[in-house]
């Protein structure tokens, strides 16, 4: 008689650990820092952020139109991670991309069009993304959203934060950003 409260404690254990181990590996939905998802680096999903500097982005706009903002606080960080906290202030969708150039962060080329971006003949709205070193990724942050990006080992040199939307590189969301 004794053996078989033992053999329903061993699968009651074995069946609260399967259940604990499912809700443990369902994929998340909270806003937070990159985490991996079944492979796929996922951002604002949640997990650790690496050390480095810390940079606060707000995107805004008035009621959907122009002027549109984009501000980063500090303007600057050293060589290294850099996390980047993104709240979109505004009442529409927005992004926050950052490109590498050496170009002046109000002079970029608006010659592309589409999603993703491309060269186009006419109707551009966008800034080409050849020189994106990190994003806030999809879907675009929704009025009130806040995501974190980390990039990477960033090296010395000058670079410029855009909300690439259609229209809104050229309505004021760029801003410079300087490593080293």
């Amino acid at each position: 008689m004794q053996r078989r409260p033992r053999i329903f404690t061993g699968i009651a254990l074995i069946g609260a650990l399967a259940l604990l181990t499912g809700c443990a590996s369902s994929p998340s939905t909270s806003s937070g820092t990159n985490t991996i998802e079944f492979g796929v680096k996922i951002p604002g999903t949640g997990g650790a952020t690496p050390a480095g500097a810390k940079v606060n982005v707000s995107l805004g706009d008035t009621k959907g139109v122009g002027p549109m903002t984009l501000t980063l606080s500090p303007a600057t960080a050293p060589t290294g991670n850099v996390t980047f906290i993104v709240k979109n202030n505004g009442t529409i969708l927005h992004e926050a991309v950052v490109l590498k150039t050496d170009t002046p962060f109000d002079q970029l080329p608006i010659t592309y069009g589409g999603d993703p971006p491309a060269p186009v003949a006419t109707g551009a709205d966008k800034v080409g993304e050849d020189a994106n070193v990190g994003e806030t990724g999809d879907p675009n942050l929704k009025p009130g959203d806040t995501r974190t990006f980390t990039i990477k080992n960033m090296t010395t040199g000058h670079y410029v934060v855009v909300c690439n939307l259609a229209g809104h590189y050229g309505m004021g969301m760029r801003a410079a950003f300087e490593v080293g």
